[in-house]
């Protein structure tokens, strides 16, 4: 006889002794009509069996009819699984952004601020993701807190405006949020989160109306206006300036007003900035305001390497001509950046910056800076682009180092052999009287005989004597492992009996240590 044609007393009577609700299940899906006979069977045995667990599984789906066939057969509508998650029917909800299930739930008595295993309430899963509005406003009227609680990660209203909501935003301020909250690891209220993240204007005059300061600092002493410039936010700025954001506000960190964020590298390669830079100096923004370095937002930006902000900011006015606290230019600055663009020190010259302007602690024209940072990627290259502008090799600084002294002394063959093809003096003299060659054996990079024998090569006078009547291969002898800069002194002729004015020979430098006596024998006898 076919299963299908037992009367219903006997298909019931043949599903209570089918004790897994699995096999139960399974028994169902034969038919239609089975499946219409026994559904509520099902839905018993799952409450009976651990409570309703069920219900998750429709609500995590959206499918309504599951939903209150489970609470008809009086499923918890607060169940809890025994897993790691800890959801509810209600997160679940929430979380697939099932708007129609949220309200059946609600109404069934679902808890609005129950929390899972994550600490993770339904309002806030709703604020921090693209669910309907009508989510978030179904769960306040049902009692949710609008305001954080112990265990929220962040409050739902900063959620909210992180993910520029704005009918999320209106609810919660409506429900009595909090405005005063900072995000603990920035220090950013809700008028920086929203300026970092270029909020609608709806919901930047919203938090405005709530009389958050528009001045108020984070960890980093940033106002909302200097962290919508920091972040290339350009509707944020225009916003806050409209709004009455004070442009030329100075953090107490730097002294930097929104200009200096402005003029700051950009994050990304599609922004510059300039339109931000200029929105603020219409706006009243001081063009050439100083920072606690007495650097101006021109300085700023050229010592990033930021050329397009460079650009803006000469166009809106800004002066060529200003100094740092140190009295560095544009150009020394431009020189010493990590960040050197090829094009900026030419266009800089091209605007009226003087290569040959002396500038820093000692006096120095920017290809000093340049050699300076040779180790840099670009530092070389800057050298030449500056010898190509005009650079003088005969200037000195104020101890009257010229640009090969200082070559020589950083050990860089290749800025040696460029200072030399443009006429650089191999015996230049200091405020003390040295050389080139006496620079040479202080060189912290390169191989010093190497150096030696190419200023050597190109004519340098091995024998000449500093103020305190040291020469060359008194320097050189002095220093550990120069042995074969020495020998390069002694074939040319270096005087290894040269005297200085204390009493010492050449072979008197070399340092105490293994082997120093037979040091000082191959200076005083070696033979070339």
């Amino acid at each position: 006889m076919c299963l299908l044609s037992f009367p219903p007393e006997i298909t019931l009577l043949i599903a209570s002794h089918l004790d897994s609700p699995k096999d139960l299940f399974r028994f169902i899906q034969v038919s239609q009509k089975l499946f219409n006979l026994l559904i509520n069977e099902l839905y018993h045995r799952n409450v009976c069996s651990d409570g309703g667990s069920a219900l998750l599984w429709y609500a995590s789906r959206g499918d309504e009819l599951g939903v209150r066939n489970m609470l008809q057969a009086g499923a918890n509508v607060n169940l809890r699984p025994q897993n790691r998650s800890q959801s509810t029917a209600l997160l679940e909800a929430v979380t697939t952004k099932q708007t129609r299930i949220v309200q059946i739930l609600l109404d069934n008595g679902a808890l609005p601020d129950a929390a899972d295993a994550r600490s993770r309430r339904p309002l806030a899963l709703a604020t921090n993701g693209r669910s309907d509005a009508i989510i978030t406003k179904l769960l306040l009227e049902h009692g949710a807190r609008a305001n954080s609680v112990a265990f929220d990660k962040h409050p739902p209203l900063l959620e909210a405006v992180r993910s520029n909501q704005e009918p999320k935003v209106a609810l919660l301020l409506e429900h009595g949020a909090d405005t005063h909250i900072l995000e603990h690891r920035t220090g950013m209220n809700l008028l920086h989160i929203a300026a970092s993240k270029n909020v609608s204007p709806g919901i930047m005059k919203m938090l405005m109306d709530t009389s958050i300061q528009t001045e108020t600092q984070d960890n980093q002493g940033r106002t909302p206006l200097q962290v919508a410039a920091d972040c290339s936010c350009t509707r944020a700025v225009r916003l806050l300036l409209h709004l009455g954001a004070n442009p030329n506000f100075k953090n107490m960190s730097q002294g930097w007003s929104a200009l200096f964020y402005a003029a700051e590298r950009s994050r990304s390669r599609r922004n510059d900035n300039k339109t931000i830079i200029r929105t603020l100096v219409m706006h009243g923004a001081e063009i050439d305001s100083t920072d606690h370095d007495q650097k101006t937002p021109l300085l700023h930006a050229v010592a990033q390497g930021a050329i397009r902000q460079a650009q803006a900011l000469l166009d809106c006015g800004a002066s060529i001509m200003a100094t740092d606290a140190y009295g560095e230019t544009v150009l020394h600055l431009a020189a010493s950046s990590s960040s050197w663009c090829p094009d900026m020190t030419g266009w800089l010259v091209e605007k009226g910056a003087d290569v040959n302007c002396a500038g820093g602690k000692q006096g120095e024209t920017p290809i000093f800076s340049a050699i300076r940072h040779f180790y840099n990627r670009h530092g070389i290259e800057c050298a030449r682009k500056l010898l190509s502008l005009g650079a003088d090799v005969h200037f000195r600084n104020t101890e009257g180092m010229t640009p090969l002294s200082l070559a020589a002394r950083t050990g860089s063959m290749e800025l040696i052999a460029v200072l030399l093809e443009r006429g650089g003096s191999v015996n230049s003299r200091d405020n003390h009287g040295r050389c080139p060659l006496h620079y040479a054996a202080e060189a912290y990079f390169g191989k010093i005989h190497k150096i030696v024998a190419l200023l050597i090569q190109n004519g340098a006078e091995v024998n000449t004597r500093d103020i305190f009547g040291y020469t060359p291969l008194h320097s050189v002898v002095a220093k550990e492992g120069a042995w074969e800069a020495a020998a390069e002194l002694l074939k040319a002729g270096a005087d290894r009996y040269a005297m200085s004015d204390d009493g010492k020979f050449p072979h008197d430098m070399v340092p105490d240590g293994p082997w120093a006596e037979t040091k000082r024998l191959m200076i005083r006898f070696y033979m070339p």
